[in-house]
């Protein structure tokens, strides 16, 4: 298994142990008006999923040299594509997404699967590799930013005094 399928594999149970940390109304935090909550983050994970770089990899396995369709996050997000209503249910349907995307691409074995390209509006060629680092690092990006909500949601309060030790930028 490759590092990135493997990444791509354990971010679900990562997120899962995180968002038990915490309840569904904490879920919905936002902590800053400019900032997303855990349930925003989910929500974008499964549209990443669906329709940036989870549809470009599985486009460019299947399709010869295919052109990707613009992705706009702010604008998704401007749109209401990213919900803060329901942090669980935003968990399953990213669970399911990515369920979805690890039955092809645990399925990938052929080296010569790994240097087909697509095509991106803004920078041009790029091969599966790239588009698999990109995904892997998303994912960390995002595992990272629901690590720091959860620190601040469910344990800042609680060290009290200890605080002047630490910091918390959810």
């Amino acid at each position: 298994m490759t590092p990135y399928v493997r990444c791509l594999r354990d971010t679900v149970p990562a997120l899962e142990n995180l968002v038990a940390l915490t309840t569904p109304e904490k879920l919905l935090f936002k902590p800053a008006p400019d900032r997303w909550s855990i349930c925003e983050v989910l929500n974008h994970l499964t549209d990443v999923e669906n329709l940036a770089v989870g549809l470009r990899a599985k486009r460019v396995v299947e399709e010869d040299l295919p052109l990707f369709a613009d992705y706009d996050r702010d604008a998704r997000y401007a749109a209401g594509a990213y919900p803060n209503d329901d942090g669980e249910r935003a968990l399953e349907n990213f669970r399911e997404a990515r369920k979805a995307s690890l039955a092809w691409l645990e399925k990938l074995e052929e080296p010569s699967t790994w240097k087909r390209k697509g095509k991106h509006p803004a920078v041009g060629e790029v091969d599966l590799t790239q588009l698999m680092s990109l995904w892997a690092f998303h994912d960390l990006s995002h595992v990272r930013q629901v690590m720091e909500l959860v620190k601040a949601i469910t344990f800042w309060d609680g060290i009290g005094s200890l605080q002047v030790y630490y910091s918390v930028r959810p």
